[in-house]
């Protein structure tokens, strides 16, 4: 079964830390990302996500962003960053 993580409403500067240090913990194994209570994520945050993302894939792990949004795919176009690139997939209403 894949570990799984729940994030914060808000992934800020204030957060930001928990998040990856949360994230990293479950290093070396499958994880899903809860991102159902996601409204907000600055810059910093998402680059965590992608971050982690990368480290996954590279590792040969399973890795998902789940729940995820309107509001974070939202954040998502408006940084220029897609929403595959942080593990949420078209199954999470990405675009295609």
């Amino acid at each position: 079964m894949d570990e799984k993580l729940l994030l914060p409403q808000r992934i800020d500067s204030a957060a930001v830390r928990a998040v990856a240090e949360g994230i990293q913990a479950r290093r070396g194994q499958p994880l899903v990302l809860d991102a159902g209570q996601v409204e907000y994520a600055g810059a910093l945050g998402l680059q965590v996500l992608v971050a982690a993302h990368r480290q996954w894939r590279e590792a040969g792990l399973a890795f998902r962003v789940t729940g995820a949004g309107a509001a974070l795919l939202d954040i998502c176009r408006t940084l220029g960053v897609a929403p595959a690139e942080i593990g949420a997939g078209p199954e999470e209403g990405a675009p295609a």
